[in-house]
């Protein structure tokens, strides 16, 4: 078994940002590009900071934040409409902090939403009819009752139902292209899967899950202990058997992944970790993954997943997390 890699530290990664941003200014002389050789010099782990923010520097003006699983990608689709000196600048640290205030203060979270959760932050709602909703880290939700129906539109994130019975007025939650009504149950919603994609799977009784993309007629009834992924384009899969002690560990702050992708496992870390978690690697998203994880300490949840992984964590700051191909 090889050694485990080490990374330079924060501090470290931070001072790096800093000389590139400063040699990249514009305005920098021979005597600044002398001094960072002599920086980067002193040791293995000097070279390695300054190799990292190289690194990030050429790929800082590519970043892009995307909007189906929030994940900070490299390549790809729209570009951040900032320079890559703002970019790095925030993540150092160097100009006032902007990018950390961001993440800090919950900022992704919907400004209008009913009840939300920010980072690592698990909350319980008990709505008006006597229905229990537990929120994961990072959700959303809106409340919409009426005499004739309750409406939820999870916003964001995910959520656990157990519904009140109440024959008069149907319970419905929407999420992206899927509507899920309840049957009399309790079940769970995710709507932070990558892609778009939205997950379903029942506790109790059963749901109808209904396509909001395709026909009216279109759907199909999940029973107790089955989950279906409903597709960011609103076709819904098939039905599988899944445990519901893998399906409901986030409410004690666990993620027990069985044969999920990679990415599917970061983006549930993500709404635990203030910062950046970028995915270099197209090829590396689609790695199974089958671990048992907590939530609550996502960096050590990271460094668990590149001892079992061919996959390589890289800290460049405190607030960005590379992840390549190892």
């Amino acid at each position: 078994m090889s050694p485990k890699p080490t990374y330079p530290s924060k501090a470290l990664s931070n001072e790096a940002l800093e000389w590139i941003v400063r040699l990249n200014s514009g305005a920098a002389r021979k005597s600044d590009r002398t001094a960072f050789a002599a920086w980067r010099a002193q040791s293995a782990e000097h070279e390695a900071a300054a190799a990292e923010a190289e690194t990030l520097w050429r790929d800082a003006d590519n970043l892009h934040a995307d909007p189906e699983s929030g994940l900070i990608r490299l390549g790809g689709r729209k570009k951040l409409r900032v320079s890559r000196r703002t970019v790095l600048r925030g993540l150092a640290g160097v100009g006032g902090g902007a990018v950390g205030a961001y993440w800090a203060s919950g900022a992704m979270r919907p400004l209008m939403a009913d009840h939300a959760t920010g980072v690592g932050e698990v909350g319980t709602v008990d709505l008006p009819d006597g229905t229990r909703v537990v929120l994961n880290a990072m959700s959303a939700l809106n409340v919409d009752y009426s005499p004739q129906l309750r409406r939820i539109a999870l916003l964001q994130g995910q959520a656990y139902f157990e519904v009140m019975r109440d024959t008069a007025r149907p319970f419905e939650v929407s999420a992206r292209g899927a509507t899920v009504t309840a049957l009399g149950t309790a079940f769970d919603v995710d709507s932070g899967l990558a892609s778009g994609r939205v997950s379903v799977f029942v506790a109790q009784n059963a749901v109808r899950v209904q396509s909001t993309f395709e026909r009216a007629t279109d759907s199909v009834i999940l029973s107790a202990g089955h989950r279906v992924l409903v597709s960011g384009a609103g076709r819904i899969g098939a039905s599988v058997a899944q445990d519901p002690a893998a399906a409901l560990a986030w409410r004690t702050g666990m993620l027990i992944a069985e044969g999920e992708t990679l990415e599917d496992v970061i983006a549930a870390l993500r709404t635990y970790s203030n910062g950046w978690i970028i995915i270099q690697d197209a090829d590396v998203r689609e790695l199974k993954v089958n671990a048992v994880l907590d939530l609550r300490t996502p960096q050590e949840s990271l460094d668990a997943l590149a001892a079992g992984l061919p996959i390589r964590v890289m800290r460049l700051s405190n607030l960005v997390t590379v992840i390549s191909a190892a």
